[in-house]
């Protein structure tokens, strides 16, 4: 992960570079709070180490700038001379996520940013996740589990599965399933998105048993939506999906 390092101190800095040497980490490093908001506008970083006390721009206002222009992430830890209990919480309620003061010790050091980093792989693993029903989609691995139990799709199947997980009731129309699948619009004849989607129902059983209801929505496209899966397995064998009918149309069947 990318660590990014604002501190003026030369000797400051070695310390730090020395601590952080075994670490599978990459270090950058700064010297000026404005240096740092260049260097953040271009590149991506998990954890900025950031000393208060700096020339011109403050580390106080590298830490404004960070959560006012790029969010919760990345995380800041402040690695600083001042001790004061109210610079302390000044820091904290400012948006800070940890507080060291120097001289640091090299152990709380690498423990504190091995916590933070944690956290923030936690957070990218959770933005990457959709979980609907017993289904987990991973668009990073991209990888669908159906309690629990992996599903093999190809990359094409994945492609339209997870764009309608992302969009849960809302109607997603053919053309732009095309698009994000295969980089174009497909011909008006084709029934290439449909053999797709009747492939994902039954490789997924996308059904409201499971939770879902995959609808076709008549010259528009398709719907994904969430069920209670309570009502839903009392009608189950009562009653035929409103899809059944397109399921088993034979021009949806794949090809041999």
């Amino acid at each position: 992960m990318n660590i990014l390092l604002v501190e003026d101190d030369p000797a400051q800095a070695a310390a730090v570079e020395r601590a952080m040497q075994h670490s599978v980490h990459k270090l950058s490093m700064v010297d000026r709070g404005e240096s740092a908001v260049r260097f953040l506008k271009t590149n991506e970083v998990d954890l900025v180490v950031l000393d208060w006390q700096l020339p011109g721009m403050t580390g106080f206002d590298v830490l404004h700038w960070i959560r006012g222009n790029l969010g919760a992430e990345p995380a800041v830890l402040f690695l600083t001379s001042r001790v004061l209990e109210v610079d302390i919480v000044q820091a904290l309620e400012a948006g800070a996520d940890e507080y060291i003061i120097k001289p640091f010790r090299t152990a709380e050091l690498l423990a504190r940013v091995g916590s933070l980093l944690r956290r923030v792989k936690r957070n990218e693993k959770n933005e990457n996740t959709i979980a609907v029903g017993p289904y987990i989609l991973d668009t990073a691995q991209r990888s669908i589990s159906l309690d629990g139990k992996a599903v093999e799709l190809t990359a094409k199947e994945f492609d339209v599965v997870a764009y309608l997980f992302a969009n849960v009731g809302r109607v997603v129309s053919r053309d732009l399933l095309a698009k994000l699948a295969w980089g174009r619009e497909l011909d008006s004849t084709s029934r290439t998105v449909d053999t797709h989607i009747y492939r994902l129902r039954r490789k997924l059983s996308l059904r409201p048993e499971n939770g879902v209801r995959l609808s076709t929505v008549y010259t528009h496209g398709y719907r994904l939506d969430e069920v209670a899966q309570t009502h839903a397995k009392m009608g189950a064998s009562a009653h035929a999906e409103p899809d059944d009918h397109v399921m088993q149309d034979p021009q949806l069947m794949p090809s041999p």
